[in-house]
């Protein structure tokens, strides 16, 4: 079993923090401290992948001591807390420092994907930039979208269904492209929608939306090994995003077996919370890099051939969304994982 992620607090005005951090899906080992010059042993102790630091006024004091503590563990993930009133203040003390500004409390879903960022160490905008630009984008191109089919249509109906037949067919097709870019403006509507968590709640069996994503896999093609556990594994949720989310994992997990040596698809319960978890191999990924992840369209970059574009990115903004975690990590053999994980 992989080891809990552990995180120390410092300097918190209450405890509201360390509680939501407690609850996220994969349960990270989390210890408040009253500060950083007053407990260093106890920092030592512990030895934490990510701190999370309240600064006093004047700061000066603390800022040398994660100076140190950033000499002492070079891998040691930081970030300033604070509210959002403060962001401004933090800013500068955080690029002096190489840490990041954490605003709290924030929206739903957002804690952990500030996490996920805090230990990936990349430089990847925050995750509603690219939210309103798939919002945006989705408004640019339907208007003149619905314009043109529109006009097809009219189009059509003018034909002679018997000495036109070569006309309709070619503007059936067209027809049918356009349905295409509709459906990928549909999935740019629904990243605005996901990214502010589930449109309703119901219990929604995981294992069933797999199965159902791994029936409409194409015939022949390379695909992924999956394991999934017999019985009901439930979350709370939309129906409709996690059944997007589950195609869109299955379908990354399938063209990374396409490109690999070896991969596998596995759904487990972690504590109260299910993980699918997604492992390859193979020399076609030694060039990934982790921070990139799920970014829009970063797949496609690496899978040459494949059409894995805003996938991974929708399924882990519905993640998200939902409360819980998605990370991808590098495996001591040099496999890449990929894991999602929802509260049950």
């Amino acid at each position: 079993m992989d080891r809990p992620l552990r995180i120390a607090v410092v300097g918190a005005p209450d405890d509201r923090l360390v509680g939501d951090l407690r609850q996220l899906p994969l349960q990270p080992e989390v210890k408040a401290l009253a500060s950083l010059v007053g407990d260093t042993e106890a920092l030592m102790r512990l030895q934490p992948d990510l701190l999370l630091a309240w600064l006093p006024e004047p700061p000066d004091e603390d800022v040398g001591a994660l100076r140190l503590l950033q000499r002492l563990w070079p891998a040691l993930a930081v970030a300033l807390v604070g509210p959002s009133d403060k962001e401004v203040v933090l800013a500068p003390i955080a690029r002096r420092l190489s840490a990041r500004v954490l605003t709290y409390p924030d929206a739903p879903g957002q804690l952990a994907a500030a996490i996920e960022q805090l230990l990936h160490g990349g430089d990847r905008p925050p995750p509603e930039l690219f939210v309103d630009l798939a919002h945006g984008l989705a408004d640019e191109i339907n208007n003149p979208l619905l314009f043109v089919s529109g006009h097809l249509q009219l189009l059509r109906a003018t034909f002679d269904a018997a000495t036109e037949r070569d006309r309709r067919d070619q503007i059936d097709a067209a027809l049918a492209g356009l349905q295409r870019i509709q459906t990928s403006v549909d999935r740019l509507r629904l990243l605005s929608q996901a990214a502010g968590g589930p449109a309703h709640r119901e219990p929604v069996d995981l294992g069933e939306l797999l199965t159902q994503a791994i029936a409409q896999r194409a015939a022949h093609a390379p695909a992924a090994t999956v394991a999934l556990p017999n019985g009901t594994h439930a979350v709370s949720g939309d129906r409709d995003q996690l059944a997007l989310a589950a195609a869109a994992m299955v379908q990354f997990a399938d063209e990374l077996a396409a490109l690999t040596d070896d991969c596998h698809l596995h759904l487990e319960p972690v504590g109260d919370a299910l993980r699918v978890r997604i492992r390859a191999r193979g020399q076609a990924l030694a060039g990934w890099r982790l921070p990139h992840t799920f970014e829009p369209f970063y797949p496609q970059r690496l899978l040459r051939g494949q059409s894995h574009g805003l996938g991974l990115f929708l399924a882990q903004t519905i993640v998200l969304g939902h409360r819980g975690q998605a990370t991808a990590r590098r495996l001591p053999g040099g496999d890449l994982q990929v894991e999602f994980v929802l509260p049950g």
